[in-house]
């Protein structure tokens, strides 16, 4: 089912569908009721994405800057520390809660015990000085570990602390790329955001402290950038921010089409495809479009031929390999 409103997000928030709304250069945050809109509030700024939300409030980021949105009210929390950067994901882990910063560096990664006052812990560059954002932020509260994920051009894409960002050490240096990661109880899956390699899934175990790597081709596409990941029972839901489409898989190594749109040409940072679950059915906003995915069409999909099924990467590892090599000799060049 398709609802014709102009949407740049959503969020499920205890079973409530949030979402903000596009209105020229200022944005409204809705709840969805039925097939209409229930207004919460406006905000005088564009483009909105709503980052996270609890019985507390919605943590909306709009322009360059962070709102806390409780009920009708909205409350200024946070800037962006360069103009044009914006806050693109959060989580929440040991009592706190992160925020990710979206540009060009320094972007950084931000703390509240409160939801109130906000600190920055760490930037990409402290991390990597040749990185040049981060990408995606995500906390693992069974072992109190917060993951960020980074690049681009950079060694170190994958950084981890155990002492809620007070020190850091590299989980991942290598020419693979990732935004999304999914927080499982026996690993963590990252999604593939890679210039080098066609798409693909990463997997970690941090009990072995291994890594596994599946690569993935998308049929008619040169490449398959991920933007999210979920997990809906028993089945996996990925978001693709290019080409723009919503896909699901049983096992990771190959995904069906839910939904592909024709229009994409490009990643659209500020207007993403985004997807969350509502029980057996995922709500997404492709091309500002909300579409809701039933339990039925979702298994119709899952009978379909797959569309991003694992290949090789012979070449693609080739080239990450030179990657590595070129990165690591400007390293010890300019050291």
């Amino acid at each position: 089912m398709m609802l014709s409103f102009l949407v740049s997000s959503i969020k499920v928030v205890n079973g409530d569908v949030y979402v903000a709304l596009f209105q020229g250069s200022s944005c409204t945050v809705s709840r969805l009721r039925g097939s209409s809109m229930e207004t919460v509030t406006h905000l005088a700024c564009s483009p909105c994405l709503i980052l996270w939300g609890s019985s507390e409030g919605l943590l909306v980021s709009c322009g360059d800057a962070l709102y806390l949105v409780t009920g009708s009210e909205v409350k200024y929390l946070l800037k962006a520390s360069r103009p044009g950067n914006w806050f693109w994901h959060a989580c929440n882990g040991g009592e706190r809660l992160y925020v990710q910063e979206y540009g060009e560096a320094p972007t950084g990664i931000y703390v509240s015990e409160d939801m109130e006052s906000f600190k920055r812990i760490v930037t990409n560059t402290d991390l990597d000085p040749q990185s040049r954002h981060f990408h995606y932020v995500s906390f693992d509260e069974r072992r109190n570990a917060l993951v960020v994920t980074l690049g681009d051009g950079n060694l170190m894409r994958v950084a981890m602390s155990l002492d809620y960002g007070s020190s850091w050490r590299a989980l991942y240096r290598g020419p693979w790329q990732f935004v999304p990661v999914l927080i499982e109880e026996d690993k963590w899956l990252f999604g593939f955001d890679s210039g080098i390699a066609k798409g693909g899934v990463a997997v970690y175990y941090p009990d072995s402290s291994k890594w596994e790597f599946v690569f993935l081709r998308l049929k008619g596409s040169p490449m398959a950038q991920f933007y999210e990941l979920k997990k809906l029972k028993d089945m996996y839901v990925g978001a693709l921010g290019y080409p723009e489409a919503v896909i699901v898989s049983k096992n990771i190594n190959a995904w069906h089409m839910l939904y592909r749109s024709v229009a994409s040409e490009q990643y659209a940072h500020r207007y993403p495809v985004s997807v969350d679950l509502v029980g057996d059915s995922v709500y997404a906003v492709i091309g500002g479009k909300l579409m809701i995915f039933d339990s039925y069409q979702i298994k119709h999909a899952l009978v379909e031929a797959p569309v991003l099924v694992k290949y090789g990467a012979y070449a693609d590892r080739l080239r990450g390999f030179a990657f590595v090599l070129k990165r690591v000799s400007q390293l010890i060049r300019y050291s």
